[in-house]
């Protein structure tokens, strides 16, 4: 049975106890949520169903994630975890991960088969299945740790890594993870991930020059514009927008299928819990940027 290791090095401590730590600075810092994450107690109600996260460093995104993940323990646990990212790595297709394992330092989680499968059988086109597509991905395997921190062992997942974001592919996709999710009978989150705009010489991307204010005001007002996309569910003209505008989010596609989905679930808005760049958290170069990049944590209630 496959079992997909930690590859994400320099993206978050590689041993348990670390790993705590480095969770618990998160939540606690100034731009996390200011209190360590606390586990559920139990099968009450699921009140959000899912949720937009960042992906980054955990010395990065992590206290903005920790925002999102804050939410998540406030409610019951969940059975199944779907968890939508973008492939960073250049594959092109939509990559579901169907069986197995997929282990942290806190341990194993299991992959809900029965989910992943029907997903499968439903979206209009084809899905790889093949594990070798999202080896050394980042964007999934950071949000593991997280969940289990608020989860435990009381959970399975669905990995989904997309490397294409036509209207076609996200809208099967999303529409196909509704229906599995109506036709379980579980209780299910939904999750995708994303970084915002990434700014500066790293990226070849400085359409505002290389003032680290004038750039920052110009990340903010950009970011602000696709965050209320995403909290007004338009999947289809965030896409647009990205597209049109050469903006840098990265995962402007698996957070559209999101959309897709919680819109045919009956959600009808998100809520921005917290967004912040990374010169907010960390600080970064005050003569010229660098790297900038923005994130954010929204929710999407029932």
């Amino acid at each position: 049975m496959y079992v997909r290791r930690p590859s994400a090095v320099g993206f978050y401590p590689m041993s348990g106890p670390e790993l705590r730590r480095a969770i618990h600075a998160a939540a606690v810092s100034k731009m996390g949520p200011g209190y360590p994450l606390s586990p559920v107690k139990g099968k009450d109600e699921i009140k959000i169903l899912g949720f937009v996260v960042p992906h980054a460093g955990y010395s990065y995104s992590g206290p903005i994630a920790a925002h999102a993940y804050a939410e998540l323990s406030t409610q019951g646990a969940p059975d199944t975890v779907v968890i939508l990212g973008p492939n960073h790595l250049g594959y092109p297709g939509t990559y579901v991960m169907k069986e197995g394992k997929w282990e942290t330092p806190f341990g194993i989680v299991d992959v809900d088969s029965a989910m992943a499968n029907s997903i499968i059988d439903r979206v209009n086109g084809n899905v790889d299945t093949n594990p070798l597509a999202q080896e050394g991905e980042h964007s999934i395997e950071v949000q593991i740790p997280f969940l289990q921190s608020v989860l435990g062992d009381k959970f399975k997942l669905v990995p989904i890594s997309m490397g294409s974001y036509t209207h076609t592919v996200v809208r099967s996709l999303g529409e196909a993870i509704a229906s599995s999710v109506k036709g379980s009978g579980k209780d299910v989150i939904l999750i995708a991930t994303t970084d915002m705009t990434h700014y500066g010489l790293n990226y070849g991307y400085t359409p505002a020059g290389l003032d680290p204010a004038q750039a920052k005001r110009w990340v903010y007002e950009v970011d602000q514009k696709l965050i209320g996309l995403i909290t007004a569910m338009k999947a289809e003209e965030l896409l647009d927008t990205v597209n049109r505008n050469g903006y840098t989010m990265c995962g402007s596609g698996p957070v559209a299928a999101l959309l897709v989905a919680l819109s045919r679930l009956g959600v009808t808005e998100g809520k921005l819990l917290k967004y912040a760049t990374s010169y907010d958290v960390a600080g970064g170069n005050e003569e010229e940027v660098d790297a900038m990049v923005g994130y954010a944590a929204i929710d999407f209630p029932r």
